[in-house]
């Protein structure tokens, strides 16, 4: 209701009241023989999302219990005293605090769930905004989470691209790019020069050869997430010919791209899966070492299910 400059209070109206309208947007309306006016005001306008920043105890979002963070469902007693859904069924539903009964909290869980924190990988190139009840969850498969340099004595921490650029600036790594769907060819002393650091996609993913005397292995330098099964590499030596058929057969290896974040042949060969055995009679090139054909491709996640095929010999 507002008040008109005749001293009369008048009602304010929607726009679809079907009062006639006068200059200016303003409703007018007959009262006592005398003309009233009603300002139209128009329907209010959804309020935008806004978000600010608090600072206040952590304590408040972990579980007095178990001290890990609050998830939903919450649970809590009638002194207000909370515990996750875990705890809660663990301590038969009893507050070991007042003894008091847990219940369902719908109004904890939706406050939880709003609260949100920089990832745990900020300083390392995350600009995610996660909940922090989830913020475990996603370092698991943050791409920012830090891998470490192998060299004896240095504590260097950083993305895989930071990696790449301190190993071959600091310890003069040779780096090597391939794409993905592309067979490089690459002449490793097995002695001298064990591995070699692999740069994909402009240096955002890193993957790691490994010739040693267990065998070539291939692997993803990277922290263990769900992304590593997105990743395959056929890996293939020439064996000697047969001099009964003159034929050359191929060893190859086909299989998933393990992950691991130290680009060491120690870790490499300790995080899972296959490595393909080289015999000691390989044929050597000019130099001696082995020439290792590689092709790595990155694939759809569901495309390639649990298989993962053993070693193939193919006759050429």
């Amino acid at each position: 209701m507002v008040r008109t400059r005749g001293g009369k209070d008048n009602w304010v109206l929607p726009p679809d009241a079907g009062v006639p309208l006068g200059e200016d947007g303003v409703q007018l309306k007959e009262e006592d023989g005398e003309t009233a006016a009603t300002v139209m005001v128009p329907a209010a306008a959804a309020a935008p999302r806004v978000e600010i920043a608090v600072d206040f105890d952590k304590s408040l979002l972990d579980c007095p219990v178990c001290s890990l963070p609050l998830k939903p469902p919450v649970f809590q007693c009638p002194a207000k005293h909370a515990a996750c859904g875990p705890c809660a069924a663990n301590l038969a539903n009893k507050c070991p605090a007042c003894d008091g009964a847990y219940e369902r909290d719908d109004a904890a869980d939706r406050y939880l769930l709003a609260v949100r924190v920089p990832c745990p990988n900020q300083a390392y190139g995350c600009g995610s905004s996660v909940v922090y009840c989830m913020a475990g969850d996603h370092r698991l498969v943050c791409p920012h989470a830090p891998c470490r340099c192998p060299e004896p004595g240095c504590g260097f921490l950083g993305a895989p691209p930071a990696l790449r650029g301190h190993l071959a600036e600091r310890h003069q790594w040779q780096v090597t790019d391939i794409a993905y769907g592309s067979v490089l060819e690459i002449q490793m002393q097995a002695v001298e020069q064990g591995w070699r650091l692999l740069a994909a996609e402009d240096g955002e993913q890193l993957f790691l050869l490994v010739a040693s005397e267990r065998g070539v292995k291939v692997v993803r330098v990277a922290a263990p997430a769900e992304e590593e099964g997105w990743y395959r590499c056929k890996v293939w030596v020439h064996a000697p010919v047969d001099t009964d058929t003159c034929h050359m057969d191929v060893l190859m290896l086909d299989a998933k791209v393990e992950s691991c974040p130290v680009p060491s042949e120690e870790a490499a060969m300790g995080a899972g899966g296959r490595y393909l055995p080289v015999p000691s009679d390989v044929p050597a090139p000019d130099g001696g070492g082995i020439v290792i054909r590689l092709r790595i491709d990155k694939e759809v996640k569901a495309s390639h299910g649990n298989k993962c095929p053993a070693v193939r010999y193919i006759c050429s």
